[in-house]
């Protein structure tokens, strides 16, 4: 079977996701669609509307076959490391191809990629005083003349990259991004596609029954009826407040990304009055030229997890193949390629697993968990994979 494969948060799945998974069919005359999806988490540090059960319940109910987890330790990474996680879990399955959105779908991205900026050897990466995203953009511009400015180039170009450094066989297809842009916020009631990021500021202003026409009905009664994080910053800011006041400027200083003396100054503003009020006053207080919102939404969230820089390290050197569901037809793509597949297969997981290879996924589905106020239904340990008959 030949084996489309795709990169996905889901978060929350809409309109323009089917046209992706057809448009990806499309371009490849795949038998079968694989995605590999964000778990609870994703990459800008927040936690995903729905967890990752029924995101991929609704993924494998409208075109996908088989879904495989991209665990925490890729998901929730700056855009390189993401891209490079997913591809060495879609090469480890088999697949040939990739389809993915792009801005500028015309652009040979494995040719950028062949001549982007060594950050190793460049000094400028080591300045203070703008993003590291921002002096990398510059340095490619400078030398290849191509603007990196839009989030799904600079994913594509993350994917190239990864597959030159894997030596990976995957064909990159990029595919023109349609009727929506990534950072649009606004649509019109006759619209029928918007962004993910338009969707989520809906539903985070109670207009939920303005997303009725960019999101499959299955998706909208999901979003309006199970357990979700759409409020989450309540929850999540009392905890991490919790975590930063009564951990020592030492213990915060080796969580995961805690770099150039920032945990002193998280500690500082939390115990400066006035106190900061809330999540986001928290980030703004915090926040310096050097950082991304993004960034320090991700630093915050290794914070409240606990991650340090050992423990994620050694995590990303052992990947895993966690299969979240599947059709008959991924079950028989499965099948057929199981003897060749280079990563550990995991369908079920017990709670020695959990506690081990599996525990930056277990401790994100607990607290995903918290912040849902869904505190019954389990997101690892005993879970089998999803089968969806189609």
């Amino acid at each position: 079977m030949k084996a489309v494969g795709l990169v996905t948060e889901y978060n929350p799945f809409h309109n323009g996701h089917i046209y992706h998974i057809e448009a990806a069919k499309a371009a490849t005359g795949a038998d079968v669609v694989v995605a590999v999806m964000s778990g609870n988490f994703v990459q800008r540090g927040e936690p995903a509307l729905i967890d990752k059960w029924h995101r991929a319940q609704l993924a494998l109910l409208h075109g996908v076959d088989l879904v495989i987890e991209l665990p925490t330790f890729f998901a929730v990474q700056p855009s390189h490391l993401f891209a490079d996680g997913a591809i060495q879990l879609l090469t480890a399955l088999n697949v040939k191809q990739v389809v993915f959105g792009s801005e500028h779908a015309d652009v040979d991205f494995l040719s950028l990629a062949q001549q982007a900026p060594d950050v190793n050897q460049n000094d400028q990466f080591k300045q203070h005083n703008q993003t590291f995203a921002s002096v990398y953009a510059q340095q490619l511009s400078d030398k290849t003349g191509f603007e990196l400015k839009e989030p799904n180039d600079i994913l594509a170009l993350g994917y190239a990259t990864a597959v030159l450094k894997q030596q990976s066989p995957i064909e990159l297809i990029p595919i023109q991004r349609v009727a929506a842009g990534y950072h649009e916020l606004h649509f019109s009631e006759t619209q029928e596609i918007a962004s993910a990021s338009a969707i989520r500021l809906a539903l985070h202003k109670d207009r939920a029954e303005k997303i009725k026409n960019v999101v499959p009905n299955d998706v909208y009664q999901t979003l309006t009826s199970e357990a979700s994080t759409i409020n989450f910053e309540e929850k999540f800011w009392p905890l991490l407040k919790y975590r930063i006041t009564t951990d020592t400027v030492g213990q915060l200083g080796q969580v995961y990304q805690m770099a150039e003396g920032l945990e002193h100054r998280l500690a500082s503003v939390m115990l400066t009055e006035p106190a900061p009020t809330n999540y986001q006053n928290f980030i703004k207080r915090t926040k310096s030229k050097r950082y991304t919102f993004a960034r320090m939404q991700r630093t915050l969230l290794y914070t409240l997890l606990n991650v340090k820089v050992d423990q994620m390290q050694a995590a990303m050197q052992d990947p895993y193949l966690r299969v979240l569901g599947f059709t008959p037809n991924g079950q028989q793509y499965l099948n057929e390629i199981k003897r060749d597949v280079t990563l550990p297969l995991i369908s079920k997981v017990d709670s020695n697993l959990a506690r081990a290879q599996l525990r930056l996924d277990y401790k994100a589905g607990k607290l995903w968990q918290l912040l849902a106020n869904n505190a019954t239904e389990q997101q690892d340990v005993t879970r089998a994979p999803i089968f969806v008959e189609k």
